[in-house]
């Protein structure tokens, strides 16, 4: 599996992750953009998925793996 390589960097007050960086070339970017990348198969994402909520707006999840450390935070 691919090294995890985003970090969230600002949430709004109700949780949801709005802006991103990633790691390996330190650009930030936001939610829609990070989305946008992983429904496009860049794989600089390969380690995440995008997740279609009914009840509000599309988030983005690690993909599970054995390790806590490594979840979007």
């Amino acid at each position: 599996m691919k090294q995890k390589n985003l970090r969230m960097t600002q949430q709004t007050e109700s949780g949801l992750n709005v802006e991103f960086v990633n790691l390996n070339s330190g650009r930030h970017i936001s939610r829609q953009q990070a989305i946008t990348q992983i429904k496009n198969g860049n794989p600089s994402y390969d380690g995440y998925h995008v997740v279609n909520n009914p009840k509000g707006p599309d988030f983005i999840r690690s993909n599970p793996d054995s390790k806590q450390g490594n979840n979007l935070e």
